[in-house]
């Protein structure tokens, strides 16, 4: 990770806010109106921790995180690809990808996952110490938790880097394409909404929503149905980031961020209608199953509130800020440590007599607070700086 005056100071911001909206999505999760926790299958939790005391806001809330941000990351992640490639060639990306990516997920599922999935343990009633589950869990495999998303991209940044190797040729026709689209975002924004729909929803439909799979042995897992939307994403991210950011459609003087008002509104109108229009009496009435109708209002939110916020970011003045760029620079660590945070402090407020609004500030404020504080001490050290 460069620091953030080495980079674009609003996708460095923008990808900080998705990591903090991590923090806040994991924050929450404990006091959902649909969480519960599964005492002989702790794994099939929808929390690690869940509490007695819920809000229902906290639905409405972490589910529009969900919609979207995870494919906004891969985005993000896929933006500087190409000419990180092209500075150290194929194999010399690669090298350098599996020591930012590859070690760092390592150590997070070998040593970090077990201590906040400790704190789920000791609610199941059968916890014989730290080391026995230790040795549980080693045997039946490491469980990723959120660094799933580390192994996923670093996959995804292998595979394009060498498939590359025979398209090299075909790329600075992709550049010009990509670079015609500074004028065009509503009929961008159509055609990955189409694409889109093509690769989630027949997923969807065959495995469901909440199914996840390992790629070969665990701890590589991954959500079945969301595999080929991240990877649309992904891709979408380095062809927009090949030619540069400033000369396609993230352009700060083309159409996507100039109507950057226009996008939020439609982030927020297709977030709402898909919380809405299903619920409708008249919809329930007309339709014997509004599902079909989800799954497509979904993917509209994803993509609008994908647009929105890069509409956003591209379109705003941003001024630096000290503390941002702390954040910015701390990022990845924060992402990597943050769940150990999560658990043990929501494990610490679990049924106290506390408004579910107020338990999740302390938890959330607490986990930013930590986390950062742990990249601070991580990243003085030399070797982990090359590093993270």
């Amino acid at each position: 990770m460069k620091q953030p005056g080495s980079r674009d100071l609003s996708i460095d911001y923008l990808r900080t806010t998705l990591t903090l909206m991590v923090l806040g999505h994991h924050s929450s999760l404990a006091y959902t109106t649909f969480a519960h926790f599964d005492k002989q299958h702790m794994f099939r939790s929808t929390a690690p921790v869940v509490d007695v005391t819920r809000w229902v806001f906290f639905d409405y809330a972490e589910n529009f995180n969900d919609v979207f941000f995870m494919s906004l990351m891969f985005f993000v992640s896929g933006l500087f690809v190409y000419p990180a490639l092209r500075r150290h060639g194929t194999f010399g990306f690669m090298r350098d990808r599996l020591l930012r990516l590859g070690l760092p997920f390592v150590f997070a599922v070998v040593f970090l996952m077990p201590i906040a999935y400790y704190a789920s343990w000791q609610l199941t009633g059968r916890s014989t110490g730290f080391v026995d589950f230790y040795k549980r869990l080693a045997e039946g495999g490491f469980a990723a938790g959120p660094p799933w998303f580390v192994w996923l991209l670093l996959f995804f940044d292998l595979i394009l880097a060498l498939l590359l190797i025979p398209l090299q040729r075909w790329m600075p026709l992709a550049e010009r394409s990509v670079t015609t689209l500074r004028e065009h975002a509503f009929a961008t924004f159509a055609i990955v909404l189409f694409l889109t729909a093509l690769v989630y929803l027949p997923l969807l439909s065959r495995y469901g929503f909440g199914a996840w799979t390992a790629f070969l042995t665990s701890p590589f897992s991954f959500q079945i149905s969301r595999i080929g939307l991240y990877a649309l994403w992904f891709v979408f991210g380095f062809l927009i980031g090949a030619p540069g950011i400033a000369k396609g459609l993230l352009a700060r003087d083309g159409s996507l961020a100039r109507h950057w008002r226009l996008w939020i509104l439609r982030c927020i109108l297709a977030y709402n209608a898909l919380v809405l229009i299903p619920r409708w009496p008249l919809v329930r009435q007309l339709l014997s199953s509004t599902g079909p109708l989800e799954a497509v209002l979904w993917v509209i939110s994803c993509v609008a509130s994908c647009f929105g916020f890069l509409a956003l970011f591209r379109g705003i003045e941003l001024t630096s800020r000290p503390w941002m760029n702390s954040l910015s620079r701390s990022a990845y660590v924060m992402y990597l440590v943050h769940y150990v945070y999560i658990t043990w402090t929501q494990r610490l407020m679990l049924d106290r007599p506390i408004h579910a609004s107020i338990k999740f500030l302390f938890v959330f404020l607490t986990t930013v607070l930590l986390s950062w504080l742990t990249a601070q001490v991580v990243l003085r050290i030399p070797k982990l700086k090359t590093i993270l």
